[in-house]
């Protein structure tokens, strides 16, 4: 029995266009020999598609398509295709499996999760019984996603001894390090049951997520058979044989693992790429200012998009170094694309002149030290002319922060803040380095003193990140642990960190939140993104 792997990238609310990529890939399938087809978790409304699924006219639309898909698959294929299903009053996430122009079963997800991307359990009822298909003397067990994550969990009860062969849809979205998580969950759910697994996973961009892929076909020992690429829409086709009066999986290739910067990058690409076309946008501007930040996002956005969809701006003041003006023109002739400049000291001169007098004037509160005033006066210009240009030209703007700069607040609302998608917000800058290094290195494009410089958000003359940020190399490590492992600053200060910076980063963290929810989304590759999976209180009175 020959079955197909699925990785298809969807998009959410587009029933029809997706209906149509399900029957292209179900008749390219069957056309390769393939007797199952296996598309992810919800391909057909898209995932996750949050609130739409609870409209009745979108529920509508869906199952007019499950009817038109119904007729129109190959009769002969068995697919079994992730799609939202109303029954009894009810919304499932399910598995509907098509067969001989009909609907002929359909698998209901029993494990809804409530955490992270998708509270499925807001939405969605759970099923109660589990789905085994007889096809082609193989008892096949249908699995949703989380279905098969805890072989202790009622889902895997009474399939022991019941089925040959566990299928799993899946729209699981990209972190750091996830397939390693994959392939042991395949171990655990192959070992439970005694039987090989079928995995096929959901790829594409659907705002901040990724979905990464990487199907996979597992024997029942749990060694791999086949692999799909990452971050890649196709087709795995994998033979399923009897032996001995049990299936397992033929040895098929498996795709290479990417490297773990390299993984980062891909992810950054096709989670721009994906938002930037499934929106509808022409292109996009990057304000490059010379700096590491603004280079990555600008060479992210070539290779995403290409050269011809990225429009550069650089923005010098007279705070601009000429070693930054100059790398920032040397990035884009590098990468090929044009780059307005455009001086905004006029523009800083006239606000300053406007409210010098009227600072003057004011003798109901005593001026706050330092020059934060003048210092973000010149990003909120900034923010105002590319917000402008893509106003002019419909052109998206991508902002350049990094999650170190989104963490502590050192970023400037309606300035640097503005754009449409932030593209590095959940980077933190060592990874912003290392990840600019990896590209170089393939070709270099960003300049070399781009990397070596000193960070610095040039607001003011001789600035650098170290004179309000403790160094990157000190600071990133803690708010690893404070953001992404939610360690208490005890257990850090017990790491041998000074007890005056971690308390001070902690205050930065907690005091930034009403900045961070003013953001733009931004691609998600860690396990506590600011957004979906970590939101605080912005009027916070706990201080530990």
């Amino acid at each position: 029995m020959k079955m197909a792997l699925i990785q298809m990238n969807p998009t959410v609310g587009a029933v029809k266009e997706n209906a149509a990529k399900i029957l292209r890939f179900a008749q390219e399938s069957a056309a390769a020999g393939a007797d199952v087809a296996v598309f992810p978790e919800l391909a057909l409304c898209g995932y996750p598609p949050d609130d739409l699924v609870l409209r009745p006219r979108f529920m509508d639309a869906v199952e007019a398509e499950v009817e038109t898909l119904a007729a129109a698959l190959p009769a002969e294929l068995l697919a079994i295709v992730g799609a939202p299903l109303r029954e009894g009053g009810k919304l499932h996430n399910a598995a509907l499996l098509f067969l001989g122009g009909k609907r002929v079963a359909a698998a209901k997800k029993r494990l809804l999760p409530n955490y992270g991307v998708f509270d499925e359990r807001r939405i969605f009822a759970p099923g109660t019984e589990p789905l085994v298909f007889e096809f082609k003397g193989a008892r096949l067990a249908v699995h949703i996603c989380e279905d098969s994550w805890w072989p202790e969990g009622e889902s895997f009860r009474g399939l022991k001894g019941n089925c040959d062969l566990l299928v799993n849809l899946s729209a699981s979205p990209y972190c750091q390090a996830r397939e390693n998580d994959r392939e042991e969950m395949a171990r655990k759910a192959t070992a439970a049951l005694g039987v090989p697994m079928l995995y096929t996973n959901m790829v594409g961009g659907q705002d901040e997520l990724v979905f990464d892929g990487g199907g996979m076909a597992v024997k029942a020992d749990g060694r791999i058979a086949a692999r799909t690429e990452l971050f890649r829409e196709g087709t795995r086709l994998v033979e399923v044989l009897p032996s001995g009066g049990k299936w397992a999986p033929a040895a098929g290739r498996l795709a290479e693992l990417p490297g773990a910067v390299e993984e980062v990058y891909e992810a950054l690409k096709l989670g721009l790429k994906d938002y930037v076309e499934k929106n509808g946008f022409p292109g996009v501007i990057v304000a490059l200012s010379g700096g590491i930040d603004s280079a990555l996002v600008a060479t992210i956005a070539v290779d995403a998009l290409g050269k011809n969809r990225v429009f550069g701006v650089t923005l010098p003041s007279v705070i601009t170094s000429k070693e930054t003006f100059s790398d920032a023109l040397e990035l884009a002739q590098r990468l090929g694309i044009p780059c307005l400049q455009i001086p905004i000291a006029p523009a800083v001169d006239a606000l300053q002149g406007l409210l010098g007098p009227a600072c003057a004037a004011v003798n109901w509160a005593k001026p706050l030290p330092g020059t934060v005033m003048e210092e973000n006066l010149q990003a909120r210009i900034r923010g105002v002319v590319v917000m402008a240009l893509s106003n002019r030209f419909g052109h998206m703007v991508v902002t350049t922060g990094n999650k170190s700069e989104m963490a502590t607040g050192y970023a400037t609302l309606y300035g640097d803040m503005c754009g449409g998608f932030a593209l590095i917000k959940d980077v933190p800058k060592l990874l912003v380095f290392e990840l600019a290094r990896w590209r170089n290195a393939r070709g270099e494009v960003i300049p070399p003193t781009t990397i070596s410089r000193p960070p610095s958000a040039e607001l003011k003359p001789g600035q650098r990140d170290s004179d309000s940020l403790p160094p990157y190399d000190v600071l990133d490590p803690i708010l690893e642990r404070y953001v992404e492992q939610q360690v208490g600053l005890q257990d850090i200060l017990a790491d041998g960190y000074d007890e005056a910076t971690v308390r001070r980063v902690a205050r930065m963290v907690d005091r930034s939140e009403y900045k961070r929810r003013q953001g733009a989304p931004g691609v998600k590759i860690t396990p506590k993104a600011f957004g979906r999976d970590r939101r605080m209180p912005i009027t916070n009175g706990f201080r530990e």
